[in-house]
């Protein structure tokens, strides 16, 4: 075959990616996904790219997926990235120890050793790409693992502002689902597909005269139509005619004196497979089992034969073009090669041999994650041996890899023949790794199942807790009662931490359901238990179940001890194998519930610091830290971090965080008087709130939503959706959002009329004073909303005082705003101008214009000249534009450090530190790191 320089009818192509690899100069990064047929020329392709990428001095990464290594966790880009634990290079062996399962911490954390394998690899990576352009292939990835898939993702998301080519090639569909997924990430961060076309008939003709050194005559050329377009088929094509000696020379061409050729491929290679010996094809047969890429080690011990004789029987294969060796492995001349070889061996011998493979390759020290695949393609039904082999294969990759894990387990279960002893046992194991893999919907439907049948007695305390934690996270607290009811009939079945387990889960779901004071009853039940058993861990599930319940009450005060208490007893447990939780982040979240915004965001540091837990919680403590950032009107630094954190909870499906993120925004453009922007944001709020069941954290989004709908002067519509979040809450006992809903409530409330619904809720927030009088925001808003209705300008003014004790933006500025237009109303103008001038320092510090602007109108008609906004501000661009947290971020890069390392510096997500390098690169108007740095030397000096 014509060599990667002499490409055929592939120009077009080859102009593309030269000028992809070219672009990287200008340090931003591109994503190509190259598609086609087996044959088509992808690998050829890539090969010139890879080429052009090395002349030009550029750090390289390839790997390729292989058929049966589906179940081998981070295969094609562990290969790529050359990450082993015998790496000679210690990040990529210390990234290699974690896949080998050293240093995995907790293993009950779900996920938490992909997630850190995965931020390794992204910061490897980054790394290679500081000083020069990058370019990372992965070749076939139709047959890649998913915590490849999922890597590549997070590689092309994460590092869009680093100077890296990242080139992916398929077949066509059908494709697996995850594939599918990833095209579709590609394709929404800016990359571009590729399709390799079928080559012209002149295009092949072309290809003909490299291989045979002359232009193919008529019947030659009729004869080559036939490959379709393909140039494998036709190389092979004329590769065999050569062999076969049927081509002719006449005058300046070469053509046929036989028509006679194999229709397809697998047929050529079928009748090349009858010249060779006996023993030659057995050993290939073997080969293609094992792969497309293997060593002769392998080989070897498979054939139970000598490497010595191996290499001698297989020399004729080499000769006969269907092998070839590279980087010490035997490679197939081309995966159809491979294919059709494979697909020659009967099925019952093709089984016996992947089922001989699995047996030797662990044998000669392959782990079971190698060989899982042959295992799966080997075993039948009734192979208890297989079994237990899959299931310890599956434990191995539990952390590493859930998807995998089910695979495995699934697998497992099928083999087990009808009434097997084990078949409780494995059906447990498939429930663990569904809720693990996020398959949680299943996960119930399948414990169900079992635990309404006889089953084996040692499954049915694991089954009803697995149940129960799937049910409490599809918030079906009725079934969930139900199962914690029956569990509890036969409370001697149960260990003390089973029932805490139960009763905590049962907790969270009645809290989040509508029922926070029957959630208390039952987390305080739990922690009795705890308590009296002693455990430690325990007890902090229980208390952390019961600082949720009574939080949702608005006993701040309250939660915040129960709280403290968890993290100290997390903090001098020496258990923390057993710790579901974070219980750092939950007493972030409590002190932030007590405006103590400072001590809360320490918090969620310490929590993103420690090890257990902090994968499994990283997002929900990223989006807690921006919206603290949020709250005490840190705009410009929350905004990054409220999208980040939106980008990761829409990764993991969680739609409470995802929606939260879009209020957030929302309430930010509208601030800003962007309100396209705010119109866009708050559709993703319609469903949340339109529907018969309002979710949890529908008050953030009804202020969010209505807050908007109010800025168009739609004021009816936002009293709405604020008076049936409110009516909704008040149906539950909950008072969390009753700083988010009352005030506007009460405000609109008066200006449409509706004095019997201010009254009602000024009585409401009065009342949550004596669960939480520590609180000075909850004492600001009973004051406020009391002097709203009875037009009080005195307790207005003791609102905004008490306010004006904590950060917050929205309770200190909005109470200013409340007492000066009471006071203005009584003739106070100089009073109401000096409160309308704190709330307008608050907005403008925020960059909250729209809000500011309002504000200036109100101190204009008292006669007061505010200053103009633009002399408050900063520069559009240039040096002096940057935030405090953009310079912070400038300066680090600057030094060198990658987005990971940067993240962690800053204890914020890797994904913000790329929207703040975004903002920045807008800003100062550079494209890359290298011109950052240079803008930051001068600047500094």
């Amino acid at each position: 075959m014509p060599s990667a320089d002499e490409l055929v009818g592939r120009d077009a192509e080859l102009a593309l990616t030269a000028a992809e690899v070219g672009r990287l100069s200008e340090g931003r990064a591109a994503v190509l996904a190259i598609e086609g047929e087996a044959g088509i020329g992808k690998t050829r392709l890539v090969q010139s790219i890879v080429d052009d990428a090395r002349s030009r001095g550029m750090a390289v990464f390839c790997g390729r997926a292989h058929p049966f290594e589906r179940t081998r966790p981070f295969g094609v880009v562990a290969a790529a990235l050359g990450v082993s634990a015998r790496s000679p290079d210690p990040r990529s062996a210390a990234i290699g120890a974690l896949l080998a399962g050293q240093g995995a911490g907790a293993p009950g954390v779900v996920g938490d050793i992909q997630y850190r394998v995965v931020e390794e690899m992204v910061d490897l990576v980054e790394t290679a790409c500081a000083e020069r352009p990058g370019l990372l292939v992965a070749e076939d990835i139709h047959w890649a693992d998913t915590a490849s898939l999922l890597t590549i993702s997070l590689i092309v998301r994460q590092l869009s502002l680093v100077p890296l080519l990242t080139v992916v090639t398929t077949r066509p569909s059908p494709l697996p689902g995850e594939v599918i997924r990833l095209f579709d990430d590609l394709a929404a961060g800016g990359g571009r597909t590729l399709r390799l076309q079928p080559l012209k008939s002149d295009d092949v003709a072309v290809l003909a005269s490299h291989v045979l050194g002359a232009a193919p005559g008529p019947r030659l050329t009729a004869m080559l139509a036939k490959a379709g377009g393909n140039p494998l088929w036709a190389t092979a094509m004329l590769r065999s005619l050569v062999d076969e000696g049927v081509l002719r020379r006449a005058s300046d061409q070469i053509d046929v004196t036989s028509s006679e050729l194999p229709a397809s491929l697998s047929e050529l290679v079928a009748r090349r497979l009858r010249d060779l010996p006996r023993p030659t094809l057995d050993l290939l047969q073997v080969t293609a089992v094992l792969g497309d890429a293997v060593s002769l080690r392998d080989v070897a011990a498979v054939a139970r034969r000598p490497a010595a004789d191996v290499v001698g029987q297989l020399s004729e294969a080499f000769d006969a073009q269907l092998l070839d060796e590279v980087d010490e492995r035997v490679v197939f001349r081309h995966q159809l090669v491979h294919d059709a070889i494979y697909q020659q061996v009967p099925v019952s011998a093709r089984r016996l041999l992947h089922r001989e493979a699995a047996v030797a390759l662990m044998a000669a020290g392959a782990d079971r994650l190698e060989v899982a695949d042959h295992l799966m393609l080997g075993a039948e039904r009734g192979d208890e041996r297989a079994v237990g082999w899959l299931r310890d294969a599956a434990r191995e990759a539990s952390g590493q890899a859930p998807l995998v894990t089910l695979e495995l387990l699934r697998r497992a279960e099928a083999l087990l023949s009808g009434g097997h002893r084990d078949a409780d046992l494995v059906s447990a194991e498939v429930v663990q790794a569904l809720l693990r893999a996020g398959g949680v919907a299943e996960a119930s439907a399948r414990a169900e199942a079992v635990l309404a049948r006889q089953h084996a007695p040692e499954v049915d305390t694991p089954l009803r807790v697995a149940l129960v934690g799937a049910l409490a996270l599809q918030n079906r607290a009725d079934e969930l009662t139900s199962v914690v009811e029956a569990s509890f009939a036969a409370p001697d079945r149960l260990r003390p931490a089973d029932q805490v387990l139960m009763l905590a889960q049962q907790s969270w779901a009645l809290t989040y359901t509508g029922a926070p004071r029957a959630g208390e009853s039952g987390a305080a039940r739990a922690l009795a238990i705890a308590e009296q058993a002693s455990d430690a861990a325990m007890s902090v599930w229980a208390l952390t179940a019961l600082m949720v319940a009574v939080g949702r009450q608005g006993r701040f005060d309250e939660a915040l001890t129960h709280a403290r208490r968890a993290a100290a007893l997390a903090a001098d447990s020496p258990d923390t194998r057993s710790l579901p939780l974070q219980p750092k982040f939950f007493l972030g979240l409590a002190l932030f519930d007590c405006d103590l915004v400072g001590e809360a965001r320490a918090a969620f540091r310490a929590a993103l610091d420690d090890e257990f837990g902090s994968a499994w919680w990283l997002s929900d403590t990223l989006m807690a830290d921006a919206q603290a950032s949020f709250a005490i009107g840190e705009w410009d630094d929350a905004l990054p971090g409220l999208i980040a954190g939106g980008q990761a909870a829409q990764e993991k499906g969680n739609e409470l965080l995802t929606s939260q993120s879009l209020a957030y925004r929302t309430i930010i453009a509208t601030a800003r008087g962007d309100l396209r922007a705010a119109r866009e944001l708050a559709d993703g709020l319609t469903g949340p709130l339109e529907g018969e069941q309002l979710s949890y954290n529908a008050g953030v989004l009804a202020f969010a939503a209505a807050g908007m709908k109010a800025s168009e002067g739609d004021r009816q519509g936002a009293f709405d959706l604020l008076v049936r979040c409110w009516r909704f809450d008040a149906a539950r006992d909950s008072r969390f959002y009753h700083r988010f809903l009352a005030p506007d409530l009460v405000r609109l409330s008066l200006a449409l009329g509706n004095r019997d619904v201010a009254a009602e809720v000024a009585d409401s927030v009065a009342a949550g004073v004596a669960l939480a009088p520590e609180v000075p925001t909850v004492r600001s808003l009973a004051l406020r909303c009391r002097g709203l209705v009875d037009g009080d300008v005195e307790a207005l003014i003791e609102a905004a005082a008490h306010a004006r004790r904590a950060p917050l933006l929205l309770e200190h500025a909005g109470a200013c705003e409340d007492a000066a237009s009471l006071l203005a109303q009584g003739g106070w103008r100089d009073e109401a101008a000096t409160l309308l001038s704190e709330a307008l320092t608050r907005y403008e510090a925020a960059g909250a214009d729209a809000w500011a602007g309002r504000v200036r109108a109100e101190l204009r008609s008292l006669g007061a000249h505010p200053g103009a906004r633009g002399s408050r501000s900063r520069p559009a661009e240039g040096w002096d534009s940057l935030t405090a947290t953009e310079r912070a971020v400038s300066l680090l890069v600057s030094e060198g450090l990658t987005n990971g390392a940067v993240a962690r510096r800053m204890y914020i997500s890797p994904h913000t530190v790329n929207t703040h390098l975004r903002h920045v690169f807008a800003k100062l108007g550079v494209s890359n790191r290298v011109a950052l740095a240079t803008v930051v030397h001068h600047s500094i000096e």
